[in-house]
């Protein structure tokens, strides 16, 4: 199975293990090296740049790119040393009607043919020979210490080159997908538009280096788990110790962690993205539970099933115990983006609790506009499809009560810019008096005394029964005013997920606390104990009525 055109997965063993191997990556351009670090850093695995303030190595187009490569390590070679691990790579572009059988063009000359070629030029003669079609090429060499060869690895995507060029601009953030390289006219196979235009979650399934890369990162799996071998076959053994034995050291107080909550398309990403740029560490919970499903060798073809079955088989705080393990000590600050269950924000606080949850909001019309730019999600196309998958990711428990468990707000509707203004806020600790859009008065909305829903599930938890809602009102007000029938019934209706809704014919419906409902309260009793994020920082009473 070519895993090149999956989503990325984290790679346990780079963060498991305590040998680790020290990469560097030799190149004069930066777009490459952000592209390789974004790359190694979704498997778990850190990228070192060589900096140097001349070209790390020359290139001699007159060979072929085995040579070539060949000659750039023996080249850097001489001046660092055979101790070090890195790689080189080079790209290179076929346009099939201007190649011949035997020569590519440009070739491995594309880097300076690209600044020069006018499309209208290029159109015309593709037009003329009724061909569009186009592969464009990666080629890497790792210098491995003791070795005297390189070893090399190849990725590829097959295309064409667009009719007419289209207007975008050029993403700052990922600045390899641009209309300003062949990435802006290269429209890959299976896709709809052009490489350069597609976010960063599209273009992983399409993108030539993106696929070499990763043959490269399986490679170092493989010698990381070499590394660590057993003292059966190596000189070091690694024991791991029971995941329910482990204890997460407290971050230094230099260094922050969040743990992002938000529904689809929110922005959750986006912001494990900008932070991890800022130099934290970013973990999406879907790709440590992947991860987990793999080493247990479960599938399914929907990523909501699979989900479903690793929480039945795991327990529902598998995700939070599985980024403990992987991540004992924070030494870079740390981003969690899309817990599910309220389980496995309680299992993670329990370990960080200073660890600060922050929940993206943003509408749902402008959710799923960005769902259709993502191109994530092939099988959602319609809004109504879109709001059946909401619908999913409520039922584990934890997005349709974010909101009382938030330390902080953030709104994202407007522009980039605009939203990782109110990300570096926050990561800073500045004073958010004046800036839109962010809020740290978020919980508690009520006291516990006054939290119907709470009062409603703890009667119900106490009562180890369930209980019609004119029971929940009297037993709700032995200790204070009582929930009225009524509101009883709204407010569990609207929580299927925390409360089982029994309906007979000819008898009252009856509510029953879940095990959800049950990790609800024991969160929101462990944080009344807790000092607010609104005691910890300057608060901006204006944004309140966000």
């Amino acid at each position: 199975m070519d895993t090149t055109s999956q989503r990325p997965t984290l790679r346990e063993i780079f963060l498991l293990k305590e040998k680790q191997l020290q990469v560097y990556f030799y190149t004069s351009s930066v777009s490459k090296y952000l592209h390789a670090r974004v790359v190694f850093g979704r498997s778990g695995l850190i990228l070192h740049e060589f900096k140097s303030r001349r070209e790390p190595y020359s290139e001699d187009y007159g060979a072929s790119k085995e040579v070539l490569l060949e000659r750039a390590v023996s080249e850097i070679l001489g001046s660092v040393g055979s101790g070090s691990l890195f790689f080189v790579e080079d790209t290179s572009l076929r346009i099939d009607a201007m190649s011949t059988e035997t020569e590519d063009y440009p070739g491995l000359e594309v880097k300076e043919w690209f600044p020069k070629a006018k499309f209208k030029d290029v159109d015309e003669v593709l037009r003329a020979k009724g061909n569009r079609s186009a592969v464009i090429k990666s080629d890497i060499a790792l210098h491995l210490p003791g070795l005297r060869r390189p070893i090399y690895f190849h990725g590829e995507t097959r295309g064409v080159i667009a009719d007419q060029l289209p207007d975008f601009e050029e993403n700052r953030q990922f600045p390899w997908l641009t209309p300003h390289s062949f990435n802006g006219w290269f429209v890959p196979e299976g896709a709809t538009r052009v490489l350069g235009q597609m976010s960063l979650e599209e273009s992983w399934q399409y993108d030539f280096r993106t696929r070499a890369l990763e043959r490269l990162i399986s490679r170092l799996e493989e010698y990381t788990a070499t590394l660590n071998a057993p003292s059966s076959a190596h000189t070091k053994k690694e024991i791991d110790a029971p995941l329910d034995q482990l204890s997460l050291l407290p971050p230094p107080e230099d260094q922050k962690v969040f743990v992002v909550v938000g529904h689809t398309c929110a922005g959750k990403t986006t912001f494990g993205e900008y932070a991890q740029n800022a130099g934290l560490n970013f973990v999406e919970a879907s790709g440590v539970l992947r991860m987990i499903a793999q080493s247990e060798g479960l599938s399914d073809s929907d990523s909501f099933s699979l989900a479903q079955t690793t929480l039945d088989q795991f327990g529902p705080d598998v995700v939070a115990r599985k980024v403990v393990q992987l991540y004992p000590k924070i030494d870079r600050g740390l981003v969690i983006t899309g817990f599910r269950t309220i389980e496995e924000l309680e299992f993670f606080k329990k370990h960080v609790a200073s660890a600060q949850v922050v929940l993206i909001e943003a509408s749902e019309r402008t959710r799923y506009q960005r769902h259709l730019e993502r191109g994530r999600y092939g099988s959602i196309r319609s809004l109504e499809q879109f709001r059946t998958h909401d619908v999913k990711q409520w039922s584990l428990g934890l997005l349709r009560v974010a909101e009382d468990f938030a330390d902080v707000r953030i709104v994202n509707e407007g522009t980039k810019d605009e939203f990782y203004m109110r990300i570096d806020a926050l990561m800073r600790e500045r004073e958010l008096v004046g800036i839109s859009g962010i809020s740290t008065r978020v919980q508690p909305r009520h006291d516990a005394d006054e939290n119907q829903l709470f009062r409603c599930l703890g009667s119900l938890d106490d009562a180890g029964r369930p209980l019609s809602c004119d029971e929940i009102q009297e037993a709700t007000g032995v200790s204070g005013s009582p929930v009225r029938h009524n509101n009883a019934n709204k407010v569990l209706k609207r929580v299927p997920e925390l409360a089982r809704r029994l309906e007979l014919e000819g008898t009252r419906v009856r509510y029953e606390i879940t095990n959800a409902g049950r990790a609800y309260l024991r969160y929101m009793r462990s944080r009344s104990s807790q000092p607010s994020l609104s005691s910890r920082l300057v608060d901006d009473e204006t944004n309140k009525s966000l």
